[in-house]
């Protein structure tokens, strides 16, 4: 078994062991947003993707003024992002906790602005937990593999977690963790799909879709397809996608389309159009029925929406994953990319 199969499949208990530990972090949580107004979320790859769904769920659900900021950007052009930066927490979600703009940064607005940093690292004992005033290490997350699969789906859970401490919605924490009690069964229920989807021969590019608080999870599905099966893929919202990348749309694109238990006849107009393009469309939604007429159909447990982040990264995952083998491809090391990077 390749490594990256290993991580995907074992997502239920590393993901079990993180809620378990957030709960009882859940005092030195609050007590360091006690008095924060305003949050940078940072990181780079698949962090900073993770980022976009942090700092929109912390806008959502608390009071507090949250943003999203590639490191790198801002390691740069840190005196063009100042204003952000000023009287602001730093959020850093890392897989190695060693990346150098991420690292850089933090030091960076420490000097500058004396800001707080708050760490959550799937390794121990890294340089940006030792920088930080509060880390959250969850080693048993850490993907040993180039790609992150694993890591990514504890990350997005962690900063859910945040929002929903942080906001006091009991009814939100609960509904993570019944995520985080399915998302076992959720893949043994949808590995054979995913392997149909995945050995499908006709598809050679790939967009996924995705709206509110799922876009930052959908825009490192997309990702994912870049860096285990290395084909070219995109991120868009919904009916966005008309606005200009439908165009691009044919008979080799594989959509993966997200789809909100909110206003479902634009939804369905929306996949009529998807479909007159010959695309091959995956629809993943609550609906047990497939109601989009789609080519396959994954149901989503009823769960609040952001919820269902956790489970539904795991099926791009698992598609990326046999197409990856499929087509010949180790999984584990994609040619010219680095676990982090180090400058």
């Amino acid at each position: 078994m390749f490594k990256t199969e290993k991580e995907i499949m074992g997502q239920p208990q590393s993901l079990r062991k993180t809620y378990d530990l957030m709960i009882s972090k859940q005092d030195q949580i609050k007590d360091f947003f006690k008095d924060v107004k305003k949050v940078v979320f940072t990181g780079c790859g698949s962090s900073y993707s993770l980022c976009k769904s942090a700092a929109l769920s912390m806008n959502m659900h608390t009071d507090i003024t949250s943003f999203a900021v590639a490191a790198g950007d801002a390691m740069i052009n840190f005196e063009y992002y100042s204003n952000i930066f000023k009287d602001a927490a730093i959020v850093a979600p890392s897989r190695s906790g060693s990346t150098s703009e991420v690292v850089n940064l933090v030091k960076i607005a420490q000097e500058k602005y004396g800001s707080k940093s708050f760490c959550i690292c799937a390794k121990e004992r890294s340089t940006l937990s030792e920088l930080s005033e509060l880390s959250i290490e969850l080693p048993w997350a850490f993907d040993e593999s180039v790609c992150q699969t694993r890591t990514v789906t504890n990350l997005y859970t962690v900063n859910l977690i945040l929002s929903a401490m942080i906001s006091g919605e009991t009814a939100l924490l609960n509904q993570i963790n019944n995520a985080v009690s399915q998302i076992g069964t959720f893949i043994q229920e949808n590995k054979n799909i995913c392997t149909q989807i995945g050995n499908l021969g006709q598809w050679d590019n790939v967009v996924v879709l995705a709206d509110a608080e799922m876009e930052g999870i959908a825009e490192e599905a997309s990702l994912a397809f870049k860096e285990i099966c290395q084909l070219p893929s995109n991120y868009y919202h919904v009916l966005d996608s008309r606005h200009g990348p439908m165009v691009l749309f044919n008979d080799k694109t594989l959509v993966l389309a997200v789809l909100s238990p909110k206003d479902q006849k634009y939804q369905k107009d929306f996949i009529k159009d998807v479909k007159d393009h010959q695309c091959t469309v995956v629809t993943i939604s609550q609906n047990t029925e497939n109601i989009w007429d789609s080519m396959f159909h994954i149901e989503l447990p009823k769960l609040q929406f952001a919820s269902c982040g956790i489970p539904f990264i795991t099926i791009a995952q698992m598609i990326s994953l046999y197409k990856a083998l499929h087509m010949g491809i180790n999984p584990d090391l994609p040619k010219g990319l680095d676990p982090w990077i180090k400058l």
